[in-house]
């Protein structure tokens, strides 16, 4: 009974100490899924972020700065807003405030495959179950429980599980093990990331798919995902130069993306390893094992695409191997 007593107690000590007024952040990463062969089951976390705010005592609204500042909503349609009350609503919460001040200041492009979805439904969970464990502490979800609403409303693991643990991520679906595992990131490893500016909705990259694939081109995939996870536990990156690629996914997308065979010669030519649609395009993803050759690597990605009058922000990104942390800061003033 005094057990009871203590932990009742420290239930309103917490609720107590967060007071009328709680200010929250958290910056979550960019993601690239697929990683070639990886198809829907592997993703990674990349050093470009969208940073997320709330602040409580405040009447309700959105502020939006950077990517995409004038595209998103600002309403309860928000993505952020979105998965802040889908998950007020799984764990039943009813004491958390739902009148509260929230900025997104946004790096990621959106409609890139570089996660900006997966990152605003990470923010918006994270920020929520902060918000539950001040209010309602024992309705808090362990990273299991995130990783499951995550990917309920992404739809699938290999985005939201990298921005949600940082590094990177091999995912599975109900029923076939745990529902994700760590990936070896090689210290070496950066990339020159190819961001065209024109949008690929992820619906039109998925139609673009066929139903069933010849069993060639699955033994192909077999082969080319063991050679990536041999090179990335290895680090020996130059297992990946001559022929490794992807038949699921990426012959049906490239025809979405003008000029994509040239831009992946030039990228091979200025020394990178290999070159992968990241996500579900138009993003494109070089390995290198330099970073001076990242550079090289992503002025002739840029070079390339003009060609095809097509501009593009080329840019050198390291893994992000570290898991998002929401930070209690003073309220401001």
């Amino acid at each position: 009974m005094k057990d009871r007593v203590a932990d009742v107690e420290a239930v309103r000590t917490t609720q107590n100490h967060c007071g009328d007024q709680l200010r929250l952040r958290v910056r979550v990463p960019a993601t690239s899924a697929n990683l070639g062969p990886g198809f829907d089951c592997m993703g990674l976390a990349l050093a470009l972020f969208n940073e997320m705010e709330v602040e409580t005592g405040h009447p309700f609204s959105v502020e939006i700065d950077g990517e995409a500042a004038n595209q998103l909503p600002v309403s309860r349609d928000n993505a952020i807003v979105r998965a802040m009350d889908f998950l007020f609503a799984k764990v039943g919460a009813g004491r958390v405030p739902r009148e509260w001040r929230l900025r997104a200041y946004n790096q990621i492009p959106i409609a890139s495959g570089l996660g900006s979805s997966a990152s605003a439904i990470v923010g918006g969970l994270l920020l929520a179950n902060e918000l539950v464990a001040c209010f309602e502490p024992d309705l808090v979800l362990d990273d299991a429980g995130l990783l499951a609403l995550a990917s309920e409303l992404e739809g699938h693991p290999d985005n939201v599980a990298p921005a949600l643990f940082g590094g990177g991520c091999l995912c599975a679906g109900a029923g076939q093990g745990p529902a994700y595992l760590p990936l070896p990131i090689p210290e070496q490893l950066v990339f020159a990331v190819g961001v065209p500016n024109f949008p690929l909705p992820t619906e039109k990259a998925r139609k673009a798919l066929p139903n069933q694939v010849q069993m060639a081109d699955a033994v192909y995939n077999v082969t080319q995902a063991s050679r990536l996870m041999l090179a990335l536990s290895s680090g020996q990156l130059d297992l990946l130069r001559v022929g490794f690629g992807d038949r699921l996914h990426e012959p049906y997308r490239r025809r979405l993306i003008p000029g994509f065979d040239d831009v992946r010669r030039a990228a091979l030519r200025q020394g990178a390893k290999a070159l992968t649609l990241s996500g579900a395009g138009p993003s494109l993803l070089a390995w290198c094992d330099d970073e001076q050759t990242a550079l090289r690597v992503a002025d002739e990605i840029t070079l390339a695409w003009r060609e095809y009058n097509v501009e593009c922000v080329s840019m050198v990104l390291r893994p992000w191997l570290d898991k998002p942390q929401v930070e209690r800061l003073a309220p401001r003033r």
